[in-house]
């Protein structure tokens, strides 16, 4: 639903208006929010009830049930029109268009606001994360990882933050795929500054997303936040490089608590970009080496990938077609192709050229063939 739509119909404004005056009470997160929302049943409800009813909910005090009794919805009524003026758009939890993993963890975010598109498919999503601190080679890996998935059909979610979460971020965009940009502060303050040039591609190619109300500065406790965010939004968190003491760290902690299947990038024992990620390794993250890993990991993502490569196939005749079956058990040699689809060793040759000219089969060590990365 698009706020810009949102907007054109009253109810639904009040809608919106009494869930940012709720968030905008002082002391009031996700997590007061959503005991509230349990126990009246909606943001008005909220708002209508007695000070000493809202005062029996765990957590509210009786300060904060009079801020709440008493609030002015006229701040939340410039803000909504802040959020139109900046040209977000929302998905509020409950709703039809809010991402279907994320509303299932643990005090999902009330509302989201963003920017560029989100799709259906940002279900078929893996997160890439690590320090801002990378080496070359952990940024390579990070845009070899997400260019990779984004071939595939995946989305790939990070923070973009400096680092492997950019490198992420631009592996996905060069493949020509989605990734969504979960940000530690509003969409009216980008951060880090640096990255203004990648955060317009990312709108183009996917989505910029936050949490926040508009003019909500980036600080130490708003990026722990948001990383459960990424987590959230994910089947899969890849952690490439991270220091001991690194965000990224936080992100696989949620991955944990969210039942998020959870991979590290081991590295050499002497870097401390690696120190991190080793540690996850000990304590149980599965070891990733390449996007198979995912895919060993979570069939079912390789079933969607499978189903997207299968839609984009190129123009195959009859024959082709049945050839590439015969690929399913594995890499197979010339003679072997021929006995097993019973066509002669000159013609299977000659349609092995044909479908090594379309991308589909690749050559192999012993002179066997198989199917490419992308039809797997």
């Amino acid at each position: 639903m698009l706020l810009r739509e949102v907007l054109t119909n009253n109810e639904l404004k009040e809608h919106l208006v009494t869930i940012v005056g709720l968030l905008s009470v002082e002391g009031i997160g996700p997590t007061r929010y959503h005991r509230l929302i349990r126990a009246f049943g909606s943001p008005d409800a909220v708002l209508q009830a007695s000070e000493v009813k809202l005062s029996e909910i765990k957590g509210v005090s009786e300060d904060l049930a009079h801020r709440i009794a008493t609030l002015d919805l006229s701040e939340a009524r410039q803000m909504a029109s802040r959020v139109v003026q900046l040209g977000w758009h929302i998905s509020v939890l409950g709703e039809e268009d809010y991402p279907s993993l994320l509303a299932n963890i643990n005090c999902p975010p009330p509302v989201l606001f963003w920017q560029g598109e989100l799709s259906g498919a940002d279900d078929q999503t893996v997160a890439i994360v690590g320090t801002r601190r990378a080496t070359e080679q952990g940024l390579a890996l990070a845009r070899e990882l997400a260019g990779a998935l984004a071939e595939l059909g995946m989305t790939v979610v990070s923070g973009m933050a400096e680092g492997i979460d950019s490198a992420a971020h631009i592996g996905a965009l060069e493949a020509g795929g989605r990734t969504i940009a979960v940000w530690g502060s509003s969409l009216d303050h980008l951060y880090p500054p640096s990255n203004r040039g990648l955060a317009e591609r990312i709108s183009t190619q996917g989505a910029l997303l936050s949490e926040y109300l508009p003019d909500t500065r980036p600080d130490r406790a708003t990026f722990p936040q948001r990383n459960r965010i990424i987590s959230g939004m994910s089947q899969a968190i890849v952690v490439v490089q991270a220091g001991k003491r690194s965000g990224a760290l936080i992100t696989a902690a949620h991955a944990l608590e969210q039942n998020r299947e959870l991979f590290a990038v081991p590295g050499s024992p002497r870097s401390r970009a690696s120190e991190g990620t080793n540690d996850l390794i000990k304590r149980g993250a599965a070891l990733l080496t390449s996007v198979e890993d995912i895919f060993d990991a979570l069939p079912r993502l390789r079933g969607q990938a499978q189903a997207k490569a299968a839609r984009n196939l190129p123009d195959m005749t009859a024959t082709e077609q049945n050839l590439i079956d015969h690929f399913k058990a594995g890499p197979l040699q010339i003679d072997q192709l021929s006995r097993s689809a019973q066509l002669p060793v000159p013609e299977v040759m000659e349609l092995l050229l044909a479908l090594e000219l379309k991308g589909i089969v690749r050559e192999v060590s012993g002179k066997r063939y198989m199917l490419s990365d992308n039809y797997l």
